[in-house]
């Protein structure tokens, strides 16, 4: 469950949290498409190196680790079966050379969860909905990812809460084979849907006593607006960005 830690806003007064929202996401999308264009580990490892400099700076680095944590069963994943893969089509001539390219194809889907860790820790969900809302995006969807990002921690603790407390009743969820594991989840998803259908049910009555949708043109008592910092930030990032560009064209 620490994977969902880095949907989950940390409050600050840091640089990072200051920052125009849309020069974060715009950054989280650089670094998404700079992981996309290399496969070099090296260049990977500088970029991971960027982003933990950004949580440290943010101080959510802890909870950025957390996200990191939760990553690596899914990137071990991903690096057996990219091994077993290679090893299968002898796509690499030696071994050192396919655990090489199936470490990086591993270390890239860490870098891909990362990129917008840091986006949504330092962000509101109210700043995120004025991006979308900027972006000409309907409210309707923004109302529901947004919605979809304050929850999902929320029913990941709830989830880890109920296990917890199955297991003081002498429930054993981590003993036999897959068929009577799943058999005894079912005392865990009961309550688990009981409470996302409640919790539902009481947001849907509070947007229909606030008269959500009754008009299709809607005011926020905030309005974002670039500084000087954040055109400085987007300016610099862009440089980078095609830097990193040009390197991957015409030098590597």
């Amino acid at each position: 469950m620490s994977i969902l830690e880095g949907l989950r806003f940390y409050a600050g007064e840091t640089a990072v949290h200051r920052l125009d929202p849309r020069v974060k996401f715009l950054l989280s999308v650089l670094m998404l498409v700079i992981v996309v264009m290399y496969t070099e580990v090296w260049v990977l490892m500088a970029l991971m190196s960027v982003q933990a400099a950004m949580a440290y700076a943010a101080k959510v680095l802890g909870r950025w680790l957390k996200t990191m944590k939760g990553s690596l069963p899914l990137a071990a994943l991903v690096f057996l079966l990219n091994a077993a893969f290679f090893l299968s089509t002898g796509a690499y001539g030696s071994v050192q050379e396919m655990l090489y390219h199936s470490a990086a194809l591993a270390y890239r889907l860490v870098l891909f969860l990362s990129s917008f860790s840091i986006f949504f820790l330092t962000t509101t969900p109210e700043e995120i909905g004025l991006t979308l809302t900027s972006w000409r995006v309907p409210y309707t969807y923004t109302f529901a990812f947004i919605s979809a990002i304050r929850f999902t921690p929320i029913i990941a603790q709830e989830l880890k809460d109920i296990m917890d407390a199955q297991r003081s009743r002498g429930v054993e969820l981590d003993r036999g084979g897959p068929i009577e594991r799943a058999r005894r989840l079912v005392p865990i998803l009961v309550p688990l849907l009981a409470n996302a259908l409640r919790r539902a049910y009481e947001l849907a009555e509070a947007m229909e006593v606030k008269c959500f949708g009754a008009t299709k043109r809607r005011t926020s008592l905030r309005e974002l607006r670039m500084g000087p910092k954040d055109y400085a930030t987007l300016l610099v990032s862009l440089a980078l960005f095609f830097l990193a560009v040009y390197c991957r064209v015409f030098l590597l």
